[in-house]
This record gives C-alpha cells, structure tokens and sequence, in this order.
C-alpha cells in the first residue's frame, strides 16, 4: 500500500512544478537540507545533487490509529528511489518480525511495536539497527485515509479475486470470484490475513494492487482528462499523510522523476524465505525469529544490484 502513496507524492509535486511560477517559500527552504560543505547553494540545488548521487530511501507507512493516539504500523516498506537507474524498490517487512527495538525494555519485540513505542523516530532507528540502512525521509498514512485517497485515484474500482474465506472474515456482499472493490473493501482486502497464507499473503495482496495503482497513476499523469483530476487528487493526498518531505524537496524530486521516467519497479520481503523461524515469545506472542545475518545480505545485494537505463 505505501508504495502507491509514494506514487502519489510525486502527483502531488507534479502539481506545484506546473503551477508555481516561482521558487518554493523561503519557510520550504529553511526545512531542507543545507549543505554538508556550508557553501551557499540553493537547497532545492542540493537535494537534486543528492539524488543525482546516490539513491535514496523512504520509510513507508500504514498505520491503523481507529481515532487512538497511540497506534501500530501496520504496514511497513522500505522504498529505494534511484534516479541515475530510473528505478524503485520496494521492500515489504513482515509487521511479527522479531528484531532489536533500541531502548525497549524487552530489548526484542515485533516490528511493528516499535512504532507503537517511539512512532516514525524509532521504527526508522529500529530498522536501521537491524538491516544496516540508512532511511531518509518517511510517509505516513493512516488507513481510514488510504481509502479515501483509493477512491480519488481508481472511482471506477480494482478487479480482484475474491476468496470464499474473505467473503465470510470481512462480511462481503458477494460471490466468489473476480469482483470489483472500492476503497473500503480494497483496505479490507489488502489487509485480510485470516486464512493459511496468514501474513504472507496479505503482503502478496498489496503487492497485487500497487502494482494496478500503479498503473492508473502513470494513466491519469499522461492524459489530458487525467491531469485535470490532479488538483483534487493532490488536495486529498495532502490531508491524508504525514511526510517530511517539504514542499520544495517535493518539487525537486517530481522535476527529477518527470525528466526521467522510473524504468523499472522490483520488490521483495523481509524475511526471505528460508530466512527466519515461526517462534512463541514470552512477552511478545507469535513471531518471527529472524535469521538477520542471511537477511542483512539479502537486503544489501537487492538494494545495491543496479542496472542502469539506456539513454
């Protein structure tokens, strides 16, 4: 699911590239980076060479609060953008995953529990303990906003296969079988994990959307009716996430994105297969007992495995 929010991030942007007609506020300016040389370069300058040198990479969210102050991320991706390959990877972290969380006082716990703990902060540090990344930026959405935006995007719907289980677990008004859903029914289908696949298939599920959302953000981008949609697309987004991106770091990276167009989107999970173990914790319930050597090396060969574009 997140991956499509980063999707629309860049609609968003591509908003404010064709429609401001001059640079982004000095306040967006002053939320950029400055320069690690302290010469005075202008930031949005900055952020282009950052991205021009070496990719980056975003912590993406779901996060289920149902109106509480204190939540759980239910929905964890780590997203790679490259600018120099035309790329984006997406990898997708089991939310039982039993890792380190810096300062709890069980010293292990799911994943997901460090959000609950220490919000976007220590989720990013707890995955960047584990996994020898480094995170820089994050999005966040809640999931009653994940279906509004949904609704914005696709009005028309997802076809999706509809299993007999899900029907009965999320009280579906159907049959079995391919069926169109709409935002509300889309959040329960990417979130249903109620039968033997469990987790692992919920993951399958939301890989199986992105990649249609996907598919209908590239459409409305590049037609005329589509464009005209932006504005109430972007306004809705806007309301819906949490991100420190600033605006002008977000006009930055559409201009980027725009001139050269992602060539190329690649997935994959933590844990791998055959890289963890079904384990009962104490304190912590069902998880997965990591193998974070076989993981760690997985991740870093995915992450540094480049294959330029042709110009």
């Amino acid at each position: 699911m997140p991956r499509i929010i980063f999707q629309l991030i860049i609609l968003v942007s591509a908003i404010l590239l064709s429609s401001c007609q001059e640079s982004p506020s000095d306040h967006s300016r002053k939320q950029s980076e400055p320069p690690l040389n302290q010469e005075k370069i202008n930031p949005s300058d900055y952020f282009k060479n950052k991205l021009l040198e070496k990719p980056i990479h975003f912590l993406l969210l779901g996060v289920d609060s149902r109106g509480e102050e204190e939540s759980r991320a239910d929905s964890i991706m780590l997203v790679q953008y490259s600018a120099e390959n035309r790329t984006i990877k997406v990898v997708s972290v089991m939310r039982d995953s039993f890792v380190e969380i810096p300062g709890y006082k069980h010293d292990y716990g799911k994943i997901n529990q460090s959000y609950f703990l220490g919000g976007e902060k220590l989720l990013k540090d707890t995955l960047e303990t584990n996994f020898n990344v480094s995170i820089d930026y994050t999005i966040t959405i809640d999931f009653d906003g994940f279906a509004t935006v949904i609704d914005k995007v696709v009005p028309d719907g997802i076809d999706v296969e509809v299993s007999p289980e899900m029907i009965e677990d999320m009280n579906f008004d159907m049959e079995p079988g391919e069926n169109t859903l709409h935002g509300e029914d889309l959040l329960k289908f990417v979130r249903f994990r109620h039968d033997d696949n469990s987790d692992f298939g919920r993951v399958e599920r939301q890989q199986e959307i992105l990649l249609q959302l996907k598919n209908e953000v590239n459409e409305k981008i590049n037609s005329i009716h589509g464009v005209t949609e932006l504005p109430n697309i972007a306004d809705t987004v806007m309301k819906n996430i949490k991100t420190d991106l600033s605006v002008g770091q977000l006009f930055t990276l559409s201009s980027n994105i725009f001139l050269k167009p992602v060539e190329d989107i690649q997935t994959m999970r933590l844990p791998v297969t055959d890289g963890y173990t079904n384990k009962q914790d104490s304190h912590a319930g069902s998880v997965l007992e990591i193998d974070l050597p076989k993981n760690q090396q997985v991740l870093s060969e995915f992450l540094s495995d480049t294959v330029p574009v042709n110009e």
